[in-house]
């Protein structure tokens, strides 16, 4: 019987290269006697002169394939290393030895895989014994950028569940039984909705400075934790709407053009600040309505991370992912009325700096955004 999953290492929470493409499948089959990881690498994220570099130079397929033979080996030689940092397979807590090959670079003349955008992509093939039961099979994923790895179960049918791994983190994928014949079992469900709210938390923290800024900005204002809690609430509702309605394919806005404006919502927040003198029933509206468009923001990240799930599948990542993102929200509030308490004396000086580098980091992402 064969059990397949597809790996998704998911880099693009953090800030790379606009040139890299930040999203990696490797498909996962348990047959004969081996467990066999296949998929797609990015070229220049795999090289330590280019990896997660901001303006490093981009890496053409036909530019790659056009590159002498010494610079084929160095590539591979490259990948490989990387691949062995970021990842580590375990079973029943050993660590495991296995072999990483690049299939394409093995060709006379070498053809790269086609990618939309021209960016040099390579096929990898990680392969290593099945091991009998009764035990775990378990990754760890460590990658000093803070990316997350995904991992996407199919188990036979055509709605996969996505199972998130963050940076740092070791879960378990298959629990084979004992006896040979018997079909291995992935995560549970319970297993599955806690990796979730652990990757939606760090979409917050430590990775979501943008959204820090507006939950701050909200928090800035009126630093009352009760009216603090509604806000924090009315804004994950919102944000949630939006995102349901873009994971299921009803609302589709380019990424682009929203991720101008959730920079303008940051800088609307800190510029309101500084006029506002009290919190107003205009600002729920503002937080619903701002919610709504981070959501479509958020669409963005967890549609890349979901694959091509479907229907139900869709509900443990959708409603864990949210779960993080408020958890994250009412941690970030806790901390700062818990900061702010032996600072009273400085409140207002502190709302007015705090609003004034809240409003110039929105204006200063709104203007990178539109340029780039």
């Amino acid at each position: 019987m064969i059990n397949r999953a597809i790996f998704i290492f998911f880099l693009g929470a953090i800030t790379t290269s606009a040139h890299q493409i930040d999203t990696v499948e490797l498909e996962l089959l348990q047959t004969d006697g081996k467990w066999k990881l296949e998929g797609l690498l990015d070229v220049a994220y795999m090289l330590p002169d280019a990896r997660g570099v901001e303006g490093a130079p981009p890496l053409y397929r036909k530019d790659v394939m056009a590159a002498p033979p010494e610079e084929h080996d160095r590539i591979t030689r490259e990948a490989e290393k990387t691949m062995r940092k970021l990842l580590k397979l375990e079973y029943n807590g050993k660590e495991l030895e296995w072999d990483i090959c690049f299939p394409d670079f093995e060709k006379a003349p070498l053809l790269l895989p086609p990618e939309e955008g021209g960016w040099a992509l390579m096929k990898t093939e990680i392969t290593l014994p099945a091991l009998p039961g009764p035990g775990n099979f378990s990754a760890s994923w460590k990658d000093d950028l803070q990316s997350d790895l995904y991992i996407v179960f199919e188990e036979g049918t055509n709605m996969p569940t996505v199972f998130p791994i963050s940076s740092g983190m070791s879960s378990v994928l298959l629990k084979v039984p004992e006896g040979e014949n018997k079909p291995s079992a992935t995560p549970t469900r319970t297993a599955q909705t806690e990796n979730w709210i652990i990757s939606g938390f760090r979409h917050v923290i430590p990775l979501g400075l943008d959204h820090l800024l507006f939950i701050l900005g909200l928090f800035l204002l009126a630093p009352k934790l009760k009216p603090l809690l509604g806000q924090s609430l009315l804004f994950t509702l919102a944000h949630s709407i939006t995102l349901a309605l873009a994971v299921f394919g009803l609302i589709r806005l380019p990424s682009a053009p929203v991720e101008i404006l959730i920079a303008a919502s940051i800088a609307w927040i800190g510029i309101e600040n500084l006029i506002v003198r009290k919190l107003k029933p205009s600002r729920l509206y503002l937080v619903f309505g701002f919610g709504l468009l981070h959501g479509l923001g958020f669409a963005g990240v967890l549609l890349e991370k979901m694959g091509n799930l479907d229907g139900k599948d869709m509900a443990i990542p959708l409603i864990g992912f949210n779960v993080g993102v408020e958890l994250a929200q009412l941690v970030v509030l806790a901390l700062a009325t818990i900061i702010l308490q032996p600072l009273r004396k400085w409140t207002n000086k502190i709302q007015l700096g705090g609003s004034i580098l809240i409003a110039l980091a929105g204006l200063f992402w709104m203007f990178e955004r539109i340029i780039t």
